[in-house]
């Protein structure tokens, strides 16, 4: 049976239209991650990370310290989030909302209980901060989607 460019299955990298690839055209490699995917998380993280060290030198906390909890936040904050947008195509809108909100909550949360609040106010701050942008990512990416 003859094979044709636009069957699919026949290439190892596939194109999005129909037809061959034109000549001097190269097709992307999909192993290498976009820029986005790797700068959103790192420039959050960062951000993340310099604030958590702000208000950690606010309220007590020595050089040392300060640096070392924005140091850790930044590290699992930005990591997250490069997990999360990587692995966004896989998840249903649902799921990937719901990650996104968790990650957003937490994070505003931690940020809330290093001014010296409670802990009870903290989640209940990072809880409606989460299902704030949930909601509103699930909104967005039905949108998108549908």
């Amino acid at each position: 049976m003859p094979t044709h460019s636009i069957m699919p299955g026949r290439h190892h990298y596939a194109h999005e239209g129909p037809g061959p690839v034109a000549r001097g055209e190269h097709l992307t490699d999909v192993r290498h991650a976009p820029r986005a995917a790797v700068a959103v998380p790192v420039v959050g993280g960062l951000a993340l990370g310099l604030y958590t060290v702000f208000l950690a030198h606010d309220n007590g906390y020595s050089e040392l310290q300060g640096w070392l909890v924005g140091l850790i936040a930044a590290i699992v904050s930005g990591g997250l989030g490069y997990v999360l947008i990587r692995r966004r195509n896989s998840m249903m809108a649902e799921v990937r909302a719901a990650a996104f909100g968790a990650l957003f909550g937490a994070s505003m949360g931690f940020l809330y209980s290093l001014t010296g609040g409670t802990v009870l106010r903290a989640s209940s701050i990072g809880l409606l901060f989460g299902l704030g942008l949930g909601v509103t990512a699930y909104y967005l990416f039905y949108w998108h989607e549908h």
